[in-house]
């Protein structure tokens, strides 16, 4: 699967992919959020095709192309965003409270393109902060989706 990057941020992020069991993001029982939750995903985390288990943002106003590696048919696909000593989730429960309830990091632009708000407490909202596009069908990365 190939993973397109834009960065908006200023700050060093990493992104990181990790397989879950259902929708509502639960890895073996565990749900977002749940103690050891993170331990479960780090477990699960796909690799690059370099080896590693995390993505470092591409920089303000850079772009990079990756790929991540034994994605098979039916997987269901999330992902954190760290930022310095911050981790945000995909799930927002998993995420810092506000108000009673979890702050959302993550926004579906619509065909498989994603951005992150990537400061603590919804930062300004706008979700482009790293913009994610998963390219799943090509895996020589011919853009077929933009």
């Amino acid at each position: 699967m190939v993973v397109r990057l834009r960065q908006n941020g200023a700050d060093e992020t990493h992104l990181t992919f990790y397989k879950v069991d259902d929708l509502n993001g639960d890895i073996g029982g565990l749900a977002p959020g749940a103690a050891g939750y993170a331990d479960a995903a780090q477990a699960r985390a796909y690799h690059t095709v370099d080896g590693q288990t995390s993505i470092d943002g591409p920089g303000w106003g850079n772009y990079a192309q990756t790929e991540i590696t034994r994605v098979n048919t039916g997987d269901i696909i999330a992902m954190k965003l760290t930022n310095g000593a911050n981790t945000f989730w995909g799930f927002a429960q998993a995420n810092e409270q506000a108000d009673g309830a979890g702050v959302t990091h993550l926004w579906s632009y619509g065909l498989n393109t994603w951005g992150w708000e990537d400061l603590a407490g919804g930062g300004d909202r706008d979700y482009n902060d790293l913009i994610v596009q998963l390219d799943f069908t090509s895996t020589s990365g011919d853009g077929w989706l933009i």
